[in-house]
């Protein structure tokens, strides 16, 4: 499934876009769907660094998962 391809493409670290969709074969404006309903599930989160645009798994917090179900 896609949506596999680009979280697994996360995996060993933070990347752009086309990186994504480079690694994956995705078109990029569909890792870019992908992403945005990760990011609405709290699974990726995205940075700007020298102008562009990385996104990255996102870290669990321990008081997060403490409280997640309250």
């Amino acid at each position: 499934m896609k949506n596999v391809k680009v979280l697994e493409a996360l995996g060993d670290g933070p990347k752009t876009i086309e990186e994504i969709a480079g690694k994956t074969g995705i078109p990029a404006m569909e890792v870019r769907r992908y992403l945005l309903r990760f990011v609405e599930q709290g699974k990726v989160e995205s940075y700007q660094k020298d102008g562009k645009l990385y996104w990255k798994l996102k870290e669990k917090d321990e008081l997060e998962e403490e409280f997640k179900y309250v």
